[in-house]
């Protein structure tokens, strides 16, 4: 739609954004609260207030949701601004993220400015010990590959049923992003791939391509999962979490205990004792079992129904964007972020493997919580851009909507 240009919508008029406004910050304080319970009981004795987990999530989801409500106000289109077809903002953040990874495979520089957890190099952490600060280079992946994705595939002038100048190009990015991250976080890698493939749907990508994938997935299936004893043991505790014989099950097993014992209405907030040392990562990775514990039946289907609101209201924002680009961002976002969500209450549930996937908005976290919240907030941009003519939104083969001026 050559001439094509976009007002923004008043947020009194906005009812999408409002919706995605109000209930991510509902989840972001219903976090802080159930993380707050989780570490009732541990003891930090010796380290500085930085590293209690309550006070450093507190922080940190109070600076998301200043993330929340300062970002959605800039146009999102500017994340599309291309040299050569490549998204510039993107390609950058994309880069930063995957050389970042890269530091987590060299044992040298894993050392230096690597942390372990479990065994495995997740986190950089840089500056003092006691102070220091870190991220996860995963969940920078995570966000940068579906914008990248987003912005290139959606370009006027990128085919995206070119499978040799659009498809192969797209895997080896892809793939590129999954290699860094397999060997330490199989399941961060297996949300990237799903969440970049998605991508790839949405912005037009013929599903058959998709098809050529099989090979692959089945071999990293056999090389990461079958053929590694820990991954395959976590399957077998899946599939029965009362086998005492396999370590594995000792967390998924806890989790059934602590969702079982919570009842109708739960215990009350504060008061469940599964969190009392009997459930590791109860935090983190298995939040939504203390919540369950605390709050009960009642209370979990009041949670589930609040992130099904929050799905609900993103593919609203994608369904309604103004442009191919928007559309496809604010799908993708959101099937990230919903995905994670349903993952992270299966393994609770153990309907899925333990993944180590955290629940967004309200699982203890620093890189993955505001990173969430600049998505929530791009989303919501998103929904207050408007074509002024208030024509369909443009076709992905017509011209891009000119990109405003800074002020406006």
């Amino acid at each position: 739609m050559p001439g094509t240009t976009m007002d923004r919508l008043p947020l009194k008029h906005n009812s999408t954004g409002q919706g995605l406004l109000l209930a991510t910050l509902a989840l972001l304080a219903l976090g802080v609260v159930m993380v707050h319970s989780a570490v009732a009981s541990v003891a930090n004795p010796g380290f500085a207030w930085y590293n209690r987990t309550d006070i450093r999530h507190t922080i940190f989801a109070t600076f998301a949701a200043m993330v929340l409500l300062v970002f959605w106000v800039f146009d999102y289109r500017w994340l599309s601004r291309a040299k050569w077809r490549l998204p510039i903002l993107p390609t950058v953040l994309l880069v930063l993220a995957v050389a970042s990874a890269l530091l987590l495979l060299i044992p040298f520089t894993a050392r230096m400015f690597g942390y372990s957890v479990g065994g495995k190099f997740r986190w950089i952490r840089l500056g003092p010990a006691q102070y220091s600060i870190g991220f996860q280079p995963s969940e920078v992946i995570k966000l940068a590959l579906v914008i990248f994705l987003a912005a290139w595939l959606t370009h006027p002038k990128t085919n995206v049923r070119s499978f040799l100048r659009t498809f192969l190009p797209a895997m080896l990015v892809i793939g590129l992003c999954v290699g860094v991250v397999v060997k330490n976080d199989l399941g961060a890698a297996a949300i990237i791939g799903l969440c970049a493939l998605a991508t790839l749907l949405l912005a037009g990508v013929p599903w058959y391509y998709l098809i050529l994938l099989a090979p692959g997935v089945w071999a990293g299936w056999q090389r990461y999962v079958v053929n590694d004893p820990e991954h395959w043991k976590r399957i077998a505790a899946m599939l029965d979490p009362w086998d005492l014989a396999n370590k594995s099950s000792y967390q998924p097993r806890e989790s059934l205990l602590a969702v079982l014992t919570g009842g109708w209405f739960g215990k009350g907030p504060g008061n469940g004792s599964i969190k009392l040392g009997h459930l590791p990562e109860s935090s983190t990775d298995f939040i939504f079992a203390v919540y369950c514990e605390e709050w009960g039946f009642v209370g979990a289907a009041l949670l589930i129904g609040l992130l099904g609101l929050w799905i609900w209201l993103a593919r609203k924002s994608a369904v309604r964007s103004a442009d191919t680009f928007g559309r496809t961002l604010a799908g993708s976002l959101g099937f990230l972020i919903a995905v994670q969500a349903i993952l992270h209450i299966a393994v609770v549930l153990v309907t899925a493997p333990p993944t180590g996937i955290t629940l967004p908005f309200i699982s203890a976290g620093g890189t993955a919580l505001v990173l969430m919240a600049w998505a929530a907030a791009l989303m919501v941009s998103v929904t207050s851009r408007r074509s002024r003519d208030g024509g369909p939104a443009p076709s992905r083969s017509g011209a891009r909507a000119p990109l405003p001026s800074p002020a406006g």
